[in-house]
C-alpha cells in the first residue's frame, strides 16, 4: 500500500469537482437508503450514509468528506429519524445524531489520517529515490575523476622520470615536486567532492583551491587576488580547471618569486564577447626574459607540459607571455564535455 501515491486513493481534483462530489455521495447515500427502507428493521437511518462519508472521503479527501457527513446527516435526521419530515428534537434524536456525528468523525479523521501518512511516505520515497540517483551519478562522477586524476599522475612522473634521467642530481628535487603536485590534487579532490562544498559558488571553490595551493607552497608572502565570475561548470571540468589553476599557481609561487621575494598574482575569470570563459593568472614576478637560462627552460617544460594538458581537457587555447612578468592565458568554453584522458 505504501507504494501507491496519493492519486489512486483520491483521483477526484479540482474544488468544483470535488465538492460536487461532497454532493453525489450525499445523495447516493440517500436514495439507496430510500431503496432500502422496506427492507431494514426500524432503527437504521445511517446505514448507507456509513459508506458514501468514507467513500467521498477517500475519494475527494477531507472537507468534501465532511461536507457529505453533514449533507448525509441531515438527510437522515430528516427523512428516517422520527418524527419524519421534520428536524424534531428529542432525547433519542439527539443520542442518535451524537452517535452518527462521532462515528464519521472518527472515519473522516482515519481516513484523513492515512492519507496524509500515504502522502508523506510517497514524498519520503520520491526523495530517496533522488538522492540514491544522485549518489550513483556522484559514485560514477568519483571513479571516473579518480581513474583520470590517476592518469595525471602517471604522465607527470613520467615527465619527471626523464628530467631525472637528463639531470640525476635533481631527483630530490623533483620528487618533492610531484610530492607537493600530488598532495594539492588530493586536496583539490576532496574539495570539490565534499558534500558541503558542492553548494559552494565556483569563485569561492576557487578561492579555497588558490588559498590551500598557497599553504601547500608556503607562500605566506605572496600576496593573491580572485576576482571570478559564477559559471555553471561539472565537478568533472571543474576538476580540471582547480587542477590548472593549482599548477600555473605553483609556477608562478616557484619561479617568479625566487630567493623569497614577495610579490602579488592576480587571477581573473571572466567571459569573452563570445561566451567563452577566460582564466587569467598574472603575477609582477620576474619573467623569461629575467630567469637564468635552466630555470626558463624548466618553467617552459614540465608546468607549461601540465597545463597545457589541462587547457587541452578543457577544450582550451592556453596563451603563455613572459615579458613582463608571467601572464597564463586560458579561454574555454563553459560547457563542453571533458574527455576522458589516454
Amino acid at each position: 500500500m505504501t507504494l501507491l501515491p496519493r492519486a489512486i486513493f483520491q483521483p477526484i481534483r479540482g474544488n468544483v469537482s470535488r465538492y460536487g462530489a461532497a454532493f453525489l455521495f450525499a445523495g447516493l447515500g440517500a436514495g439507496v437508503r430510500f431503496l432500502v427502507d422496506g427492507v431494514l428493521p426500524p432503527g437504521f437511518p445511517f446505514v448507507t450514509f456509513f459508506p458514501a462519508v468514507i467513500i467521498c472521503t477517500f475519494l475527494a479527501g477531507r472537507g468534501p468528506g465532511v461536507v457529505c457527513a453533514v449533507l448525509s446527516g441531515l438527510a437522515s435526521w430528516y427523512w428516517f429519524i422520527p418524527p419524519f419530515h421534520s428536524f424534531g428534537m428529542n432525547a433519542s434524536v439527539v443520542a442518535a445524531m451524537l452517535f452518527y456525528v462521532l462515528v464519521v468523525a472518527v472515519d473522516v479523521a482515519l481516513i484523513d489520517g492515512l492519507l496524509q501518512r500515504q502522502q508523506r511516505l510517497v514524498e519520503s520515497q520520491r526523495q530517496l529515490a533522488e538522492m540514491a540517483e544522485h549518489q550513483t551519478l556522484l559514485f560514477k562522477e568519483l571513479q571516473h575523476r579518480v581513474a583520470n586524476n590517476l592518469a595525471s599522475i602517471a604522465s607527470m612522473l613520467r615527465l619527471q622520470r626523464r628530467r631525472i634521467e637528463r639531470d640525476p642530481a635533481s631527483a630530490l628535487a623533483v620528487v618533492d615536486s610531484a610530492d607537493a603536485r600530488i598532495e594539492l590534487m588530493g586536496r583539490v579532490h576532496r574539495q570539490l567532492y565534499d558534500p558541503a562544498a558542492r553548494q559552494l559558488a565556483l569563485p569561492q571553490q576557487i578561492d579555497h583551491v588558490v588559498r590551500q595551493a598557497q599553504a601547500v607552497a608556503g607562500a605566506g608572502h605572496i600576496t593573491i587576488t580572485v576576482d571570478a565570475i559564477d559559471a555553471r561548470i561539472t565537478v568533472d571540468r571543474m576538476m580540471t580547471l582547480m587542477l590548472l589553476i593549482s599548477e600555473v599557481l605553483t609556477n608562478s609561487i616557484k619561479h617568479a618569486f625566487i630567493d623569497g621575494r614577495s610579490g602579488e598574482v592576480r587571477l581573473t575569470l571572466d567571459r569573452t564577447e563570445t561566451g567563452q570563459l577566460r582564466l587569467t593568472i598574472r603575477d609582477n614576478g620576474i619573467g623569461f626574459q629575467d630567469q637564468l637560462p635552466e630555470a626558463a627552460s624548466r618553467r617552459r617544460g614540465l608546468g607549461t607540459t601540465i597545463i597545457r594538458g589541462f587547457a587541452a581537457q578543457l577544450h582550451g587555447t592556453l596563451k603563455v607571455d613572459g615579458s613582463n612578468g608571467m601572464t597564463t592565458m586560458v579561454e574555454f568554453p563553459e560547457d563542453a564535455p571533458a574527455p576522458l584522458l589516454p
